[in-house]
């Protein structure tokens, strides 16, 4: 989903880099089952299309058939940089755990492409399977401490990632244990100089919204955002109140929209909402501490709970 489209982030899960198919932009048709691109990355199948690109399971025909994504974009839609800002940011990823690792990335006469490790399923396509749409609050301890981790290294790199929401948070299977990753940094951009964005998604962070400038806040700030709705937590009353009124109630009173058991979300975005964006190093000590002790006898870190259902397709608790 294109940051500040107004869509919410709980849109249907269509596409492995939530590229929002909502946005009206045929998807690349020329790379079909069995064709080669690059004369090397044989194509699997489509993915997902969106107004920037398109993308594509392949298997590399000169690494015994390793699987890997491809993200094709049309040099005639990326009229904004998408795929040099994502290229860069990528290059500074390499070998952070909770990010998409780049192979390679090339032009051909029409295209551009990167190819890129495939990250799971989203969080919106595992939360799908479950009847009643939630998580448990163990679980989304566990997720949102790995999600504050994933951002605090893209901070400590440089970069904000400015789309966070349901399609670009996913969950994949790695040995034994499920992990979190956060995908499509085609909406990145370096922390400073600092920006004022024109967002006004479900996703937003109010601070952004009510026209403060982008920092490491606002990252954070949309993550409480996702855990408390996978939570099953309703933060934001917008059959009453316009988005923007209801995301001023909501901070105003954090505490008033969670539970006893979920008491630590209101913890973490009270003290993200104190955050100075003036500093370039926050001090995120006091917030491990509220992961640490926010639900006795379980450990941020412990594994995800979930139950494989057949060849890969997870159930999360």
């Amino acid at each position: 989903m294109m940051a500040g489209s107004g869509i919410p982030y709980w849109y249907p899960y269509i596409n492995y880099m939530s590229l929002g198919p909502y946005l009206g932009k045929n998807p690349i048709r020329c790379y079909t089952e069995g064709t080669l691109i690059n004369r090397r990355y044989r194509v699997e199948s489509r993915l997902g299309y969106g107004s920037y690109a398109t993308v594509f399971k392949v298997c590399d025909s000169f690494d015994n058939d390793a699987i890997y994504a491809a993200k094709v974009a049309r040099k005639i839609d990326d009229n904004n940089g998408y795929f040099g800002k994502e290229v860069g940011v990528l290059e500074k990823c390499v070998g952070l755990v909770h990010w998409p690792q780049m192979k390679t990335h090339f032009e051909t006469p029409s295209y551009r492409i990167i190819i890129l490790s495939l990250e799971g399923e989203s969080m919106s396509a595992v939360l799908g399977r479950k009847p009643n749409k939630f998580f448990t609050n163990q679980n989304c301890l566990r997720i949102s401490y790995a999600l504050t981790t994933a951002l605090h290294s893209l901070h400590r790199i440089g970069y904000v990632h400015r789309d966070l929401h349901h399609d670009n948070v996913m969950l994949k299977k790695v040995g034994e244990e499920l992990v979190v990753r956060v995908i499509d940094l085609g909406q990145s951009t370096p922390s400073h100089p600092r920006q004022k964005c024109d967002f006004h998604a479900y996703s937003t962070s109010y601070h952004v919204l009510i026209g403060k400038e982008y920092c490491e806040r606002d990252d954070l700030v949309s993550s409480i955002y996702l855990i408390a709705d996978v939570a099953g937590a309703q933060i934001f009353d917008t059959e009453k109140y316009s988005l923007i009124d209801a995301k001023k109630r909501f901070h105003e009173s954090p505490s008033s929209f969670f539970s006893g058991e979920e008491k630590w979300m209101s913890q973490l975005i009270s003290i993200f909402d104190k955050m100075d964006c003036d500093q370039k190093n926050s001090d995120m000590a006091p917030i491990w501490t509220i992961y640490k002790h926010a639900i006795p006898e379980v450990s941020p870190t412990s594994p995800i709970q979930f139950k494989e259902v057949c060849c890969g397709v997870v159930m999360v608790d």
